[in-house]
């Protein structure tokens, strides 16, 4: 809702991935116990790469962190130190609920004193996290405190900061200079660059009026916690770019990083093994006999045979290519004598070894043949020792192929179906794999003959940074598309969950379970080619950490699925666009907040008598709560489907007010907050039709008493 709200299809994607995705990837947010007399405020430090001895936007670990009651900054009331990752958390007395809490942090670097900070306005008495210290969040209070006893803001309004916050940063992008350079001695002293000033200066004087607190009218303070409650819910959903909705990519990452590191010291065993793979690539087809593997002037591998070797059942190569493997030598041996290398049941059992001064590597491949079943089996057991792995390497694993008839030198193998089962172990990490199972219609050789895939079970962890996949329940069939493919016709999965380390190394979780999608056949209007889209999806998804924890389900139906990205195209009909219903409900519990519970259900009816696409939802948020619901008539034109116009109702619970807003095409929103028996007590829509020229077409809420807070300020 930043600036003014354009109702064309983008807007309508936007509220639906707002009210929908929320609940799913969201999740951070304000306020959170800590009992009855004492309550917690968090967050997380950052330093601009410019500043001295600090490397990067990186986090500022160990340093001090200190709170104090606005505008009094002399006596802390609480205090504490960031962590390795530059995350800090602080106990403040119950007598600061409801108050503007400034939190500095300071450390000594090369001599200079860095110093970072920030106000969190009007802090509830459940506390709140989120509450990032960074150079522009110090430029808006140096600002602000300068200005503070000339302009009236003892007082701020939780809005008006976010809002300045986010503008100083448009304005600045990615500030990375010293920003010690650039402070005062004192907070309020003013930014030591006249530019850099002068910016900030700009945008503080632009939103003093958001800025303002309470003016003492009791129905706007009541309108004013009623958009901080919405705040504080958007808060708690979606969270924001550093905090839990992005956890699990972090925990990703981290482990990606992790791992590599821990390959970077077994690169030797790394180019040892993929030497050895180019040998037995390379033996493919070879005579029994002894070989050399040389590089030439280009770098490409060649095998160069050296002699026979008797009873037709032994290949021998030795490295002298220059490096790890230099004089590694390979030898395979077959129980019975075959005429050229390659894998053959008749050959009985394969022992493979490597041996080098450091290097002990074995294996043993075992085909066999049920004429009667028609099935062959491998059996594989690998174990690698090499001086630059801490531990051996070992696998174990067994194949077994099913077919539809026995192989012959005219006739290929023909599989209809394939089953792996396997265990791996390693320095590195561990998985096991229990029936995988791939089937084939009516057999492999046949295009487009995948039939379906299922598993068992797959368990993985990763040692570095530990990091764990279970994967259980999955079953996929597939069915073949017009014009050539596949897609599945169904998608379920007993659970998907996911184990790891957030930034601050405490364990997070995510579980995804008992999923259940159906696809149907889509045929291209333009080129009949087929593809397969979503039908029906159900699932439920559960996350958790020491900071939030999260549970919700989603059920979906479309009585005419297409492809997401043909949605919005231009040139959809209303006989074309989706015609379905999603609901996505759950709740969620931060460690430093409220509970919130989400239910939300959203129509689209294209083919109704009024074509439109409708939207309710409950947000309860302890004590409080807020019901919406929004509806976009939808027209159809050269341009496709967009709405016509689109009317958003809120009520809040238990005051009983009223948001209205309704925007029309290509006109900016305009609404009103009303009391429950009727009493107006702020307009919705732009700055500049509401008396405040200087932000131009900014979407604004302005309240009887003359103060105002942004729309984008609604939105973390």
């Amino acid at each position: 809702m930043k600036g003014v709200l354009r109702l064309r299809t983008g807007a309508l994607a936007g509220f639906l991935v707002l009210f929908a995705m929320t609940l799913l990837v969201g999740c951070g947010g304000g306020g959170g116990g800590g009992g009855v007399d004492t309550f917690t405020l968090s967050g997380d430090v950052y330093v601009p790469s410019g500043t001295r001895q600090v490397g990067g936007d990186t986090p500022l670990a160990d340093a001090t962190v200190k709170a104090y009651l606005w505008p009094d900054l002399n006596e802390p009331i609480a205090q504490g130190t960031t962590d390795a990752n530059g995350h800090y958390l602080l106990v403040l007395p119950s007598s600061a609920a409801g108050k503007d809490v400034v939190v500095i942090a300071t450390k000594q670097i090369g001599g200079k004193t860095v110093r970072v900070a920030t106000v969190s306005a009007d802090v509830p008495a459940e506390g709140r996290s989120g509450v990032n210290l960074d150079a522009i969040t110090t430029f808006a209070l140096e600002e602000m405190a300068r200005i503070r006893e000339q302009e009236g803001l003892s007082d701020l309004s939780p809005g008006g900061v976010s809002t300045v916050i986010a503008r100083i940063r448009e304005q600045l992008g990615g500030w990375n200079d010293d920003l010690s350079s650039v402070l005062p001695p004192q907070i309020g002293g003013g930014l030591q660059d006249n530019s850099l000033q002068q910016t900030v200066q700009n945008v503080v004087n632009q939103h003093k009026g958001a800025l303002k607190g309470s003016t003492g009218n009791p129905d706007v303070d009541t309108g004013r916690r009623m958009m901080q409650t919405m705040r504080d819910m958007l808060g708690t959903i979606a969270g924001n770019s550093k905090d839990e909705g992005t956890a699990v990519d972090a925990a990703l990452n981290m482990t990606e990083s992790a791992l590599d590191a821990q390959l970077a010291t077994a690169d030797a065993f790394g180019k040892r093994f993929d030497v050895m793979m180019n040998m037995l690539d390379r033996l493919g087809e070879q005579l029994p006999g002894e070989y050399r593997l040389v590089q030439n002037q280009w770098g490409d591998f060649q095998l160069q045979r050296v002699g026979d070797i008797a009873g037709g059942k032994t290949w021998k190569v030795t490295s002298q290519v220059e490096g790890e493997s230099n004089g590694m030598v390979l030898t395979v041996t077959v129980e019975n004598p075959i005429e050229r290398f390659y894998f053959d049941p008749a050959a009985g059992k394969y022992t493979i070894s490597v041996t080098k001064s450091g290097v002990n590597y074995t294996a043993t491949l075992t085909p066999a043949i049920n004429q009667a079943n028609r099935t062959i089996t491998f059996t594989a057991s690998i174990n690698l020792q090499d001086s630059a792995l801490s531990r051996a390497i070992t696998f174990n694993g067994t194949l077994v192929a099913t077919l539809a008839q026995m192989p012959s030198e005219d006739a290929p193998p023909q599989i209809t179906s394939a089953t792996f089962n396997g265990t791996l172990d390693s320095q590195f990490g561990s998985a096991q794999v229990s029936n995988l199972r791939v089937e084939f219609d009516p057999d492999s050789s046949a295009e487009d003959s995948l039939k379906r895939i299922s598993l068992d079970s797959l368990q993985a962890q990763i040692t570095a940074r530990p990091f764990s996949i279970t994967l259980r329940g999955v079953n996929i069939p597939f069915m073949k598309l017009n014009g050539g493919g596949q897609a599945p016709t169904q998608v379920s999965i007993n659970t998907l969950q996911v184990t790891g380390r957030d930034r601050n190394d405490k364990q997070m979780s995510l579980t995804i379970s008992e999923v259940n999608a159906t696809f149907i056949e889509y045929r291209d209007p333009v080129n009949g080619v087929g593809s397969g889209v979503i039908k029906t999806l159900q699932g439920k998804l559960t996350f958790a950490s020491d900071r939030l924890s999260l549970s919700g389900e989603v059920n979906g139906t479309w009585n005419n699925p297409v492809p997401f990205g043909q949605i919005s195209s231009v040139g959809h009909r209303l006989s074309t666009f989706p015609d379905g219903t999603i609901r996505i409900k759950g709740n969620m519990t931060p460690a430093i907040g409220k509970p919130a519970a989400v239910d939300i259900t959203f129509t689209s009816s294209p083919r109704a008598t009024t074509p439109k696409a409708t939207a309710s939802a409950t947000f309860s948020y302890g004590n409080e709560s807020m019901t919406a619901s929004f509806e976009a008539r939808l027209v159809e034109d050269s341009e496709g489907v967009h709405p016509s116009t689109g009317t958003l109702t809120m009520t809040h619970s238990p005051s009983g007010m009223k948001v209205e807003i309704t925007a029309r095409w290509d006109e900016p929103p305009t609404g009103t907050i009303k009391k429950a028996d009727g009493t107006k007590i702020a307009d919705i829509g732009e700055a500049q039709a509401l008396g405040i020229a200087e932000l131009g077409r900014t979407g604004i809420v302005k309240y009887v008493d003359g103060t105002f807070e942004t729309l984008e300020s609604l939105l973390p």
